[in-house]
């Protein structure tokens, strides 16, 4: 295991693995990296492996073996972590529930918005916290309209398109907090509210990356109908994660697809202003995180 290098490009694309995607089989593993971070430990350790001919930073969301729920990951510690290492832009991937005709079960969908129902999460670099010696990163008020980058969502849609899969190349996510799956009363109120896919991990992680001026861009896969309102049983965990292990492969391809096709001249949008991203990465690392004050 190495300790990573602050300020050291050592990745410009990340992944974020979602359920059932915990490691990359058949990379070349370059490295495997521990990085401390000002928000205390990210969700383990960082992979750096060899993905379509360029080296890509890969972070399970839910750590290594789904240790930690939805409402208990860290963040800020992840997003700041691909950060250190160089990354420019991240995809991710996630299992999501289907909420309406269209978005059925088995299906990709290149996610374009989000509607943000949980509580409680750290969810801004931009809170006031401070450090000797670092200057404030001071008020930050991200521009949140579009919160998922346009030029990674093309290369999904298109390795999608490559790889023949059923796929929706748009759709508004609503996120819930987890980890306990909605009533049918939430489910139908979410739907009036314009939601076609449910998810508990879809909310800060595209909205922390901008703020760090990081694309982001997410695959999600369906692997059920939520409460069951196209007449299929509600979902249970266990039947998310067999429909997950039978659809890696295909997670895997795409995500491949997708990162071969970023060229050299990808640049992320700059919605926050360059000099406060750069104290929060000036910010002091430690197991802990720092202390507001």
């Amino acid at each position: 295991m190495e300790q990573a290098t602050p300020g050291k490009t050592q990745a410009r694309i990340g992944i974020i693995g979602g359920s059932g995607t915990y490691r990359l089989p058949g990379a070349t593993v370059q490295a495997t990296v521990d990085v401390d971070t000002p928000y205390g430990p990210p969700s383990g350790p960082v992979t750096l492996a060899e993905v379509a001919g360029r080296t890509v930073a890969f972070l399970p969301r839910h750590g290594g073996g789904h240790t930690l729920p939805p409402q208990k990951i860290n963040y800020r510690a992840n997003m700041w972590a691909l950060k250190s290492l160089g990354v420019e832009g991240v995809i991710s991937s996630s299992a999501v529930g289907g909420l309406r005709e269209g978005f059925g079960p088995e299906t990709f969908v290149v996610t374009d918005q989000l509607i943000d129902r949980t509580w409680g999460r750290a969810d801004t670099f931009y809170d006031g916290t401070a450090a000797e010696g670092v200057l404030p990163a001071g008020v930050q008020h991200l521009p949140a309209a579009e919160p998922f980058c346009p030029a990674l969502r093309t290369h999904l849609n298109a390795a999608l398109a490559a790889q023949n899969l059923p796929s929706a190349p748009e759709g508004t996510v609503v996120v819930i907090n987890g980890p306990r799956f909605s009533t049918k009363a939430e489910s139908a109120w979410y739907v009036t509210g314009g939601a076609d896919i449910i998810s508990m991990t879809q909310y800060p992680e595209p909205v922390l990356a901008a703020e760090l001026n990081m694309g982001f861009a997410n695959l999600a896969f369906i692997t059920d109908s939520d409460t069951g309102h196209d007449g299929s049983d509600p979902v249970t965990a266990d039947a998310v994660f067999a429909r997950l292990k039978s659809v890696q492969h295909n997670i895997l391809a795409v995500l491949e697809a997708a990162i071969a096709a970023i060229g050299d001249n990808y640049a992320p949008r700059t919605l926050v202003d360059p000099g406060a991203v750069d104290r929060i990465m000036a910010l002091p690392v430690s197991r802990e995180g720092v202390t507001a004050r």
